[in-house]
């Protein structure tokens, strides 16, 4: 059977009440969808506090498709993004808000989401007097815009909640057309829009990485934060096996990388690895092509030459790397190059 990823129960007990409560989706259609509310957290007396349950990542994924699904509000992504509810703050929430500034705070939720959702990640970088946030999400989880438009909103309403300050963008990045729905955005992420971008960032003023985080005690901090960590490790072990192929993977990617090599190096046949990986609901030849999309964003971004980035990454030849960017990012390296020396500029 296919191990399947899990997410934050009350991520998705917040989705779904969201969409019932907006009038996006009816009971009939959550039925349908094999979606009873009754069953999305545990009450027995043996289960975990509902801050720490998980739950099939499938059901989070049919809700965002009931949400994408609805023309009577297309901006529902940036509406539940700007909801906040306290109730249904996961145990990664609650350990955010008891960190004393957003430097503290952010460093905790990049290195940590996966507590929340295992398929969203984010970068933060700082750049003179700015700070970036990037968004993505896994390439092979089948998450819409609106997802995309609730993630981005809803930081900038956690960041509100937590420094009781307003937040404005100095400027937004979105990796798909301007929607009809143009002014939402401008309501929400200010006037300074980039759609048809290659990624979906938010520039802030570095000085919100010094905002203090009010409410903060140290001792709620300790407790939240040992909890945390307890389950981080406990979902780190079950992708320890994709870490460490990775990690191989990475290593070899110029000398050739091969099946036979990784499964040198861990100890185990090949079928037995290939089993393991389809058991996680991956391949050998996905997470290639998933360490070589991840490494090629980096180091063209960095501004490493692209003969050089085409040969680290083991392509035959530049032309071949060219074919492989284009197609993970609807752009060459030098278009991508282009569009972002533009995006620095005043």
């Amino acid at each position: 059977m296919q191990k399947t990823t899990s997410v934050s129960a009350l991520t998705v007990l917040d989705l779904h009440d969201a969409l019932l409560e907006m009038g996006v989706a009816t009971l009939e259609q959550m039925t349908a969808a094999g979606l009873y509310r009754d069953q999305l957290i545990d009450q027995s007396s043996h289960a975990l506090p509902a801050q720490e349950q998980r739950l099939d990542e499938s059901l989070l994924l049919k809700l965002w498709q009931l949400a994408a699904a609805n023309s009577s509000l297309p901006h529902i992504g940036l509406l539940i993004g700007q909801r906040f509810n306290p109730a249904t703050r996961g145990v990664l929430a609650s350990w955010l808000f008891q960190c004393t500034q957003v430097s503290e705070a952010l460093d905790v939720f990049q290195k940590h989401i996966a507590l929340m959702n295992p398929s969203e990640s984010w970068i933060f970088s700082e750049a003179d007097d700015s700070l970036l946030l990037q968004l993505s999400f896994a390439a092979d989880k089948p998450y819409p815009q609106a997802a995309i438009e609730r993630s981005l909103s809803a930081w900038l309403r956690w960041c509100e909640e937590m420094t009781g300050q307003t937040i404005r963008p100095q400027r937004a990045e979105f990796s798909f057309s301007r929607p009809e729905y143009h002014q939402a955005y401008v309501e929400v992420f200010g006037d300074t829009l980039v759609y048809d971008s290659p990624r979906n960032c938010l520039q802030l003023p570095r000085s919100v990485l010094d905002w203090p985080i009010r409410g903060a005690s140290s001792y709620l901090k300790q407790i939240v934060e040992q909890r945390a960590l307890q389950r981080f490790e406990q979902l780190q072990a079950k992708h320890e096996l994709l870490a460490r192929v990775r990690q191989l993977i990475q290593t070899d990617l110029q000398q050739g990388v091969s099946i036979e090599k990784v499964c040198r190096k861990l100890h185990v046949s090949r079928p037995t690895l290939y089993r393991r990986l389809k058991q996680e609901g991956t391949s050998f030849t996905q997470l290639v092509g998933d360490v070589r999309k991840q490494l090629a964003f980096q180091q063209i971004r960095q501004g490493l030459p692209v003969a050089q980035v085409s040969d680290d990454l083991g392509f035959k030849d530049v032309s071949t790397f060219h074919r492989a960017f284009k197609r993970w990012f609807n752009q060459s390296p030098g278009e991508y190059r282009g569009h972002q020396r533009g995006a620095r500029k005043p």
